[in-house]
């Protein structure tokens, strides 16, 4: 069940901290704890006014059916079913490197479905719609700013009319949400790692030794990776920094295509997979095919092996151009699955200081920099904002 209506007074603006991932939105509204936490999985479809099932899923974010209308969308208005719902679709559509972040519908729709879920649990009905307003803080990867996307990214978002209506989906079927974004920063995505590397929750300062040192942080994503180099001052290095169209969904998408061809397993999504190559217990790197436990760490060993062979390649030439680099933190999805490859390779070779986040901060990490960074942009502006935020 979600919360509908109770406490659904407010009507200042809330704060939403999005990070549009290839794999999946990780959402933050209103705060930094577990209870403001927002996953969807970054998979949309097509689909028709009504779905044919038996029952309504028992979550929300199970069975997200919505209409969304923008003028932002090149087609304007369309019908789709979203995340976990449109990862079990086999025409589903997940992100592919020819597409820009800043550009994408696929994003927006998504963007959109994410701050509809939140605006019709915290905002009032009237007359049959929901009036939900935000402040928001985004980003795109290095490549995109450098092309100059970030301004046309946060118009498209500001200065048009957004409409989301939620149509077979559990517990808010019928209820539409009319968005309104009054303001929207948009971060460099590297950039903003740095700044969740060394602030606490609660903005005071950690990881000390980082604010005096040169260092790289390398955020490998799905379709991307961001190379930003951090000067002592805490400002990018303009000059070496640099992003790629090189990220773990293409070798992700070649391991589902060699499983499915040997052993006929069709994945509903990459993220299936991506779980199964993070799993903790012995069912890691093994799918059931007929109830039989498989083995796919082959597969797995061999895709993901090519992309650590680049990965660490492009950070050998990060630190042949800035050789005063003092370590290079490994951020992002990507570096979490990549791990074991790229230590190994590093062993054999430079023996670089390479640090490594945990697998929660993996997933989080951007999208915690977005929010506190939003918190010190609204209190510049002066934006009014709903007052909820706690830090435990």
């Amino acid at each position: 069940m979600i919360n509908l209506g109770k406490g659904a007074r407010k009507m200042k603006a809330r704060m939403a901290a999005i990070d549009a991932g290839n794999d999946g939105f990780k959402c933050l509204f209103s705060g930094l704890n577990k209870e403001n936490e927002v996953y969807i999985p970054n998979v949309i479809a097509k689909a028709n006014e009504t779905r044919d099932i038996v029952e309504l899923e028992k979550k929300v974010l199970d069975g997200l059916h919505v209409e969304v209308t923008s003028s932002a969308l090149e087609q304007g208005r369309g019908i789709y079913v979203v995340g976990k719902l449109a990862a079990r679709n086999q025409d589903s559509d997940e992100l592919t490197a020819d597409k820009n972040k800043s550009e994408n519908d696929q994003t927006l729709i998504v963007f959109l479905t994410a701050l509809a879920f939140d605006g019709v649990q915290h905002f009032e009905e009237k007359d049959g719609i929901i009036d939900a307003t935000y402040v928001i803080s985004t980003g795109l990867p290095l490549e995109e700013v450098k092309k100059k996307k970030k301004r046309t990214f946060k118009e498209k978002l500001i200065k048009s009319t957004h409409e989301v209506k939620f149509r077979d989906t559990p517990y808010v079927g019928g209820k539409t949400v009319r968005i309104k974004i009054v303001d929207a920063l948009v971060n460099t995505e590297g950039h903003a790692a740095m700044f969740d590397l060394t602030t606490n929750d609660d903005g005071s300062i950690k990881n000390e030794e980082l604010t005096k040192v040169t260092f790289l942080i390398n955020d490998i994503g799905g379709l991307s990776t961001d190379l930003a180099i951090i000067d002592e001052s805490g400002n990018i290095d303009n000059d070496h920094s640099d992003g790629i169209k090189e990220g773990v969904s293409p070798y992700l998408d070649e391991i589902i295509r060699r499983v499915y061809s040997e052993y006929g397993y069709r994945f509903k999504s990459r993220r299936e997979l991506v779980n199964i190559i993070t799993d903790d217990s012995e069912d890691k790197n093994h799918i059931y095919v007929i109830g039989t436990k498989t083995p796919i760490k082959k597969f797995v060993d061999e895709e993901l092996m090519k992309l650590a062979r680049k990965e660490y390649s492009l950070i050998k030439n990060m630190w042949a151009k800035v050789p005063s680099i003092r370590l290079s933190y490994q951020i992002g999805g990507g570096a979490l699955i990549l791990k074991e490859y790229m230590e190994k390779l590093n062993e054999q070779d430079k023996n670089f200081p390479l640090r490594f986040v945990g697998k929660k901060d993996s997933v989080w990490m951007i999208a915690r920099a977005y929010f506190k960074l939003l918190r010190i942009y609204v209190k510049r502006k002066g934006i009014d904002v709903e007052n909820s935020i706690k830090v435990e």
